[in-house]
């Protein structure tokens, strides 16, 4: 009676995935939720304020990929940020209360997005929540044991990416959305994607989705997650439907004559480059939009920055990033959890394997291209710094690094250099990234120097 039950059973549950596979919900990815105008309020930097912030000074944490590696680092110093106090117009306050931008690429969206969600409450969850699940065998179960998986995952409009957005919003984020985050009142986090089309940015602000005319705010923050962790070939493109030009957004007003201009610039500059990328969403020959990893475009979440610096010459509008313009003190914190691991190759005569030089094809490019987002941050704050109208209060840029390049023993720099990108590490080297994160920031010089001019009321 009991082995006739055990197949029955079975029976009732194949017979639910094979119906629920036949249903065309069931082996698709969720409608992307249409937005009716362009510039309606939602998830826009210039909406999200925390209360009792210094009106002239702007904190941007950007937290690199790098699996639960970058989590755990990028977490750490979310860890030091809150032990710090600094003197703010004469009030002592959380250095971490005074951040306004979380931008975060992959893996450092996990610590980025929970924090701007959940606040103080971060520091009682995340670790059990996140750092001490392995949530690469997490959802290989969900793939291999749910029969429901097995037919929706061959459909062609369900990849293991859908599973995991999935497992984030059942597990970790309990179904949230970004309206959930815009009301938390947290900082403005940037989660980041890469267009598989165009190899450009596509971060999850309404900005952004104005272009795809859809609406933000109804979106999980599990999908996005979803979108910035996914790394091919291992896991597959979340799609978003693209109704682009239906919803009446018009290009910025300093767009056209910056066009017009062009041919005094050698190179059109990023912001730019962003607008036509917004723009060309309008083409109703792609009413699809396939994203993936957002390190694959840039792995340390700087190019918002980036471009956000290069926005102010080109945008004479007052109304446009409003807290940048208004700052006197401007701190980018760059959390690097990049490794380079030691390698021999250089020590035979024959050349890497196939496989291996696969491998570098994709690092290669990533690396370099974060490493130099680095000195382009760097040099756009001392312009910035320098660009300062006569007569009007000076300006200070700050650049701090997290990376593991600046650890001074070699045995250490070794250690995390051999700590493996994944979504599930040992208790032990979670907790190593945590404690080094903070010692790595509080003795990172301009993170000093910022501390020291703050509390001297420079």
């Amino acid at each position: 009676m009991k082995l006739n039950s055990t197949f029955a059973s079975a029976r009732a549950v194949t017979l639910s995935a094979v119906l629920c596979a036949l249903a065309t919900g069931c082996a698709h990815w969720p409608a992307t939720p249409r937005l009716e105008r362009a510039g309606a309020p939602g998830y826009r930097l210039a909406e999200v304020t925390r209360p009792g912030q210094s009106d002239d000074m702007l904190v941007v944490l950007a937290i690199s990929g790098g699996g639960t590696r970058a989590a755990a680092l990028g977490y750490g110093v979310l860890e030091e940020l809150r032990r710090t106090e600094v003197m703010v117009n004469g009030v002592k306050r959380r250095l971490l209360d005074e951040v306004d931008v979380i931008s975060a690429v992959s893996g450092g969206t996990l610590p980025a997005t929970y924090y701007g969600l959940r606040g103080e409450k971060t520091f009682e969850e995340f670790e059990a929540k996140v750092l001490s699940r392995n949530l690469e065998m997490e959802l290989a179960k969900r793939i291999v044991l749910d029969p429901v998986n097995w037919f929706r995952l061959p459909s062609g409009t369900f990849g293991k990416s859908d599973i995991f957005a999935e497992l984030y919003d059942e597990t970790v984020f309990e179904h949230a959305t970004f309206a959930d985050l815009k009301r938390a009142n947290g900082p403005f986090v940037i989660v980041n994607g890469t267009d598989v089309t165009s190899g450009a940015r596509f971060s999850y602000t309404q900005d952004y989705f104005d272009a795809i005319c859809g609406d933000l705010s109804k979106v999980t923050l599990g999908r996005a997650i979803a979108t910035s962790t996914s790394l091919p070939p291992l896991l597959t493109p979340i799609t978003l439907e693209n109704r682009g030009g239906t919803c009446g957004r018009k290009a910025p007003a300093w767009q056209a004559p910056a066009e017009a201009a062009i041919g005094e610039s050698e190179t059109p500059g990023r912001a730019l480059l962003r607008a036509r990328a917004l723009q060309a969403y309008a083409d109703p020959a792609r009413p699809y939009l396939h994203l993936f990893d957002g390190g694959l475009s840039e792995n340390l979440g700087l190019t918002e920055v980036l471009r956000a610096l290069e926005l102010l010459k080109v945008d004479p509008d007052e109304t446009v990033l409003p807290a940048l313009r208004r700052a006197r003190r401007v701190a980018v914190i760059s959390v690097n959890a990049l490794r380079f691991p030691e390698v021999d190759w250089d020590r035979s005569a024959a050349p890497p394997d196939t496989g291996t030089l696969r491998d570098q094809m994709w690092s290669i490019p990533v690396d370099r291209i974060s490493l130099d987002s680095v000195e382009q941050v760097r040099e756009k704050l001392a312009a910035w710094q320098a660009d300062a109208p006569a007569g009007g209060p000076g300006r200070s840029g700050y650049l701090a690094q997290v990376t593991f390049d600046s650890l001074k023993d070699p045995a250490e720099r070794l250690y995390f250099k051999r700590v493996k990108t994944s979504l599930a590490l040992p208790k032990d080297q979670v907790d190593r990234l945590r404690e080094v994160a903070g010692r790595l920031l509080r003795e990172a010089p301009a993170y000093r120097r910022l501390l020291v001019d703050l509390n001297s009321g420079r």
